[in-house]
């Protein structure tokens, strides 16, 4: 296995079928166009792919200013493949995490799971990263 920051159509669009597990009205015809119009917004993803093989892990990060954390990076999408969990993916995605926290000089790291990821809590628990708020939305049809 091997973590790459990803930059390319291709390898964005390899990472559509981990994310859409979890989002699924991810389009996937204007799926590629998204992510780089995000990316130009500052953020960036990085994948775990199999050695040659298909990515099995992804992690959606910005760096921002918050009022009350000051520079931060905020996690905004983070999936493991539901057929590839237990092998270290997690982990590797949370070394990223913490490496890029490091390089951009942010002390905090923050982000919000829905409640039915619960693996993906279990992952950030693990890692010692504690709950300090809730998630809300409000959908407009």
């Amino acid at each position: 296995m091997q973590i790459k920051e990803v930059q390319t159509r291709e390898e964005i669009a390899a990472t559509f079928l981990v994310l859409r597990q979890i989002y699924e009205n991810l389009n996937e015809a204007t799926y590629v166009d998204d992510v780089l119009n995000q990316m130009q917004r500052g953020y960036k993803m990085a994948a775990v792919f199999e050695d040659f093989g298909p990515c099995i892990g992804v992690i959606g990060i910005r760096i921002v200013r918050k009022l009350q954390h000051g520079k931060v990076i905020e996690v905004e999408d983070f999936m493991i493949d539901r057929a590839r969990r237990g092998v270290g993916v997690g982990k590797m995605l949370i070394r990223f995490l913490e490496w890029q926290a490091t390089i951009f000089n942010c002390k905090t790291i923050i982000g919000s799971l829905e409640t039915k990821r619960q693996e993906s809590q279990k992952i950030f628990s693990r890692e010692k990263f504690l709950l300090d708020g809730l998630f809300f939305k409000k959908t407009y049809e």
